[in-house]
């Protein structure tokens, strides 16, 4: 065991381009999708009917950026209809006199929240209207206005258990967690294509049948496996934790559990893959296919939350993907502890074991 252990670590310092190349790619892809933290306004292109005054333009643009969150900005209604068409932004909006539309590329957490804060701008200023019809008073905005800046009362709404600027959507931390196990499946895998390369060579029969035992044969091999791919997760999250300073939460060691849990499900789907083909260039073709698949349905792209199709979350749930987001941002963003995430690393873990079994019992067999 130790000795094949050490040989794959030989192996690696022959070749180190691909490992390397999976963690840089997780770091620029992290760095260029990741750019808007949750702290960052969302950018929403506003455009608006032609019976609404350039001024009055200025003043609905005034009232929608009062709410936090938010940053909204006047376009014209052709340029944003392309955009959200083209998906460079996931949705806009369209102020008309007494009514608004939203033009969506899907629906979203984001989406939500942005119809919340218009739908209330919008009943906030009906209403001023009405009042300001009946008392008719010049300077009724301005009183209004200056009341409101400073309120006899404030209300502050906290959710338990979860800190009041740490709760929700985090674009920094879904980009970081998303892209680094959708690239780390990558390293993980294709460090295991060199038992189809021994398989194919012969040589891997013969480590089966020599005296060696074979939980030793299988932990070698897979114990490089892990290691790489934990190093490869750990070792991203540590550099945007500490140089970039990304937010992952006070819960670090929780974070590494998940990741040991993640990276053994994906060595026991490896080895699931490895028992179904024959070749190594079936294992490339069908790689590439399982790991997008994967992180597509299982929300490493985008949040599981802005998933409509009711048969993508059925499959979803089969997914490892699905559970360790659920729980390093579950971590990361409402501060749980590793007791609260309990039932999805649970769910990884079992889907590692029956990945493991299946993929081994082929591989012996087509040894």
């Amino acid at each position: 065991m130790k000795a094949l252990f050490l040989l794959q670590w030989q192996r690696l310092k022959r070749e180190p381009l691909l490992i390397g190349s999976m963690i840089l790619m997780s770091i620029i892809f992290v760095l260029s999708m990741g750019s808007s933290s949750v702290g960052d306004a969302v950018s929403v292109p506003t455009s608006f009917d032609e019976s609404i005054n350039e001024e009055e333009r200025e003043s609905w643009l005034d009232r929608l950026n009062q709410a936090e969150g938010f940053s909204f900005f006047q376009t014209d209604e052709k340029k944003a209809r392309e955009d959200v068409a083209l998906g460079t932004v996931p949705f806009s909006l369209k102020v008309m006199e007494n009514d608004y539309q939203l033009l969506i590329l899907n629906e979203s957490a984001e989406l939500q929240m942005l119809d919340q804060v218009v739908r209330q701008t919008f009943i906030n200023e009906a209403r001023l209207t009405a009042v300001e019809e009946q008392v008719n008073q010049e300077s009724f905005r301005e009183e209004v206005d200056q009341y409101m800046s400073e309120p006899p009362l404030v209300v502050k709404n906290e959710t338990i258990g979860t800190e009041s600027d740490n709760v929700g959507y985090n674009n920094e931390l879904q980009v970081l967690f998303g892209m680094t196990l959708f690239f780390s499946m990558y390293t993980i895998i294709f460090s295991l294509s060199k038992i189809a390369e021994e398989k194919r060579s012969g040589t891997m029969n013969r480590i089966i049948l020599s005296p060696v035992r074979k939980w030793q044969v299988y932990l070698g091999y897979m114990g490089y496996s892990f290691v790489i791919g934990f190093v490869h997760i750990v070792s991203v999250f540590l550099l945007f934790k500490y140089v970039f300073d990304f937010d992952v939460g006070d819960h670090f060691g929780s974070l590494i559990v998940v990741v040991g849990c993640f990276v053994f499900s994906v060595v026991a789907l490896g080895m699931l893959m490895l028992g179904s083909v024959k070749t190594l260039e079936q294992l490339n073709a069908v790689v590439p296919i399982v790991t997008v698949s994967m992180a597509m349905i299982g929300g490493a792209y985008w949040p599981i939350e802005a998933v409509s199709n009711n048969i993508l979350l059925a499959i979803s749930k089969v997914v490892p993907v699905t559970y360790t987001m659920e729980a390093l941002k579950s971590i990361a963003i409402y501060n749980q502890n590793l007791s609260g995430v309990l039932e999805p690393i649970s769910i990884v873990l079992l889907i590692g074991v029956l990945c493991m079994g299946i993929g081994v019992n082929l591989f012996e067999r087509k040894a």
